[in-house]
């Protein structure tokens, strides 16, 4: 190819995004991760969550939110239907007690 740009074969978009801790995320499963901490936090300040609420979060993913709504309110109770991130949550908020955080692996539906 004389002169010419050597151009890069667009396939299809990847249904799966890599996490920095390993983790492979499904789009397809209508995973994604909020990463900006400014959205975050204005989620949380629009919320109108007051210190004794108790919060119940579906999909929590790696747990970005998760951490400013247990700053907001008295409990937060998190259902995940990814086992793997449940695990990584347990990581990431070990030694939180469970009369602030608890979270649940959501049943995943089964196909007929």
């Amino acid at each position: 190819m004389a002169g010419g740009k050597i151009k890069k074969e667009k396939g299809k978009p990847s249904q799966h995004t890599p996490y920095q801790g390993g983790i492979t995320f499904h789009k397809s499963k209508g995973q994604h991760i909020l990463k900006n901490p400014l959205l975050v936090d204005t989620i949380v300040q629009k919320s109108g969550i007051k210190p004794t609420d108790v919060i119940l979060e579906i999909g929590p993913g790696t747990g970005n939110l998760t951490k400013k709504l247990l700053d907001a309110g008295k409990k937060v109770i998190a259902v995940e239907i990814d086992p793997r991130m449940v695990l990584e949550l347990q990581k990431r908020f070990q030694g939180t007690p469970s009369s602030r955080l608890m979270f649940e692996a959501a049943p995943t539906p089964t196909s007929h």
